[in-house]
């Protein structure tokens, strides 16, 4: 009973997903068009300058991603973007006094800042609590006082830091990640060092905590300052998180002894993940929609890995460690597979959402119907999850690329090609027909049911 409780819970924490902001904005529209590499080539077009095969490619690339982000954003936005362009070209401070922006952290205020300021405050606990332990305090009641102060702390520094209050997407996402990965990447670098000492236990937690606090402070530049799209981003946070377990269950089915091994594995491929993710971005322009569906993807292999793993634990009187590489390769391996499945799929934030939780409701209904038909064996519950899982998966993805596909024109109009089929016309004609016939004398143009242009 207790596994079965097991696969359910963890087909239902596909489910989990944290809520994101406005998916297309007027703000970022307009730093999109302000992209120095764009204006060049543009500036240079009009003197009468001929550019190169590559660079027109790359222009004519980057106005179609003008176009298809613009058709995308809501018409409260356009509105914005066309009341606030001129005084944010005037002065580029002004992109943060955008009128009815909402300050609300729950109703997807564009700026990250007030969740920013939540995450800030609770990684400070944690750091003031290190602090404690290294400090050796014993007192509770000083302990505590002290994880008040950094959390308290935490949150004031960038109240008065942040003139603008504006924190993005892309410094929010890549701040917490650094200071999560950091914290377990800090402690994994003290298990390279001390080894089987144990007693240096102050030195793991001081590791661990600068370790933390330096990627936090460089996740937050990189977020800043580089031109990242939020898939991009999100892209790294991905596979920085998912390598370095990858890492440690390699070395876990080589039955290593050694902790050192285990510090190495998520250290190696942890800093693997990155150039992994880099690699990924240059080939594909992945969304963060497109990202949390190739998660679901990755997580439904994973729990069938799981699953299978806990098999041959409980069929065999040996436990085969390399069993352990199941789930680790079903994740990655998933997740390859969903970057070819989703290239050029363009999830927005909700559709890649729907995706996951639809992955999830369908999970539920595969182990509802083994539960009524009743099983002592926990196979056919995770097998039934995981195929009723998948199944919702894949209607909803191909659902989701028929109807991207459909509403952006964006390979008709990289070929010239401009296609309308209007069906409803053949009604309107055949109400023409009847008044053309009591009016003869008149010229009436039938409407075109379906009409194609070739722009050169």
């Amino acid at each position: 009973m207790k596994r079965i409780v097991f696969i359910l819970t963890g087909f239902i924490l596909l489910s989990v997903f944290r809520l994101s902001a406005q998916e297309y904005s007027a703000i970022r529209y307009w730093n999109m068009e302000q992209d120095k590499t764009f204006i060049t080539l543009v500036e240079r077009q009009n003197k009468g300058e001929i550019l190169t095969s590559e660079e027109q490619k790359s222009l004519d690339d980057y106005r179609m991603k003008l176009i298809e982000y613009f058709v995308r954003m809501p018409d409260s936005e356009k509105a914005i973007y066309y009341q606030n362009r001129a005084s944010w070209k005037e002065n580029q401070q002004n992109i943060y006094n955008v009128p009815q922006q909402g300050t609300d952290v729950y109703s997807g205020e564009r700026s990250k800042f007030t969740q920013y300021l939540i995450t800030n405050g609770i990684f400070g606990a944690f750091y003031g609590g290190a602090t404690s332990f290294i400090m050796g305090v014993e007192d509770g009641r000083v302990a505590t006082g002290i994880a008040l102060l950094t959390a308290g702390g935490s949150v004031l520094i960038p109240v008065l830091s942040i003139k603008d209050r504006y924190v993005s997407y892309n410094s929010l996402s890549l701040t917490n990640h650094g200071k999560l990965i950091g914290a377990g990447q800090g402690l994994a670098l003290g298990v390279l060092i001390v080894g089987d000492n144990v007693d240096e236990g102050k030195l793991l937690v001081t590791l661990s905590e600068l370790s933390s606090i330096t990627l936090g402070r460089v996740g937050y530049a990189l977020g800043k300052n580089r031109p990242w799209s939020e898939g991009r981003a999100k892209l790294y946070t991905y596979y920085g998180t998912l390598m370095p377990f990858e890492g440690l269950a390699l070395a876990a089915a080589f039955e290593s002894e050694n902790p050192r091994i285990y510090g190495l594995s998520a250290l190696a491929f942890g800093a693997g993940g990155y150039f992994m993710a880099d690699a990924i971005a240059k080939q594909n322009d992945i969304t963060r929609g497109d990202l949390t569906a190739t998660a679901t993807l990755a997580t439904l292999h994973g729990m069938l890995g799981f699953g299978i793993m806990s098999d041959i634990a409980e069929n065999s009187e040996y436990f085969h460690s390399g069993s352990i590489l199941l789930p680790a390769i079903g994740a990655l391996g998933a997740s390859m597979a969903g970057h070819y499945w989703l290239k050029d799929a363009k999830f927005t934030n909700q559709q890649g959402r729907n995706v996951a939780l639809a992955s999830a409701g369908g999970s539920i209904i595969g182990l509802g119907l083994i539960a009524i038909v009743g099983s002592d064996d926990m196979t056919p519950y995770y097998i039934s999850g995981y195929i009723t899982g998948m199944t919702t998966y894949a209607l909803m993805i191909n659902s989701y690329k028929k109807k991207n596909n459909f509403s952006l024109p964006a390979k008709e109009m990289k070929t010239g090609w401009n296609f309308n089929f209007t069906p409803q016309n053949i009604f309107y004609n055949r109400k023409m027909a009847s008044y053309y016939l009591s009016n003869p004398g008149k010229r009436i143009d039938m409407l075109p049911a379906f009409s194609a242009t070739l722009t050169f």
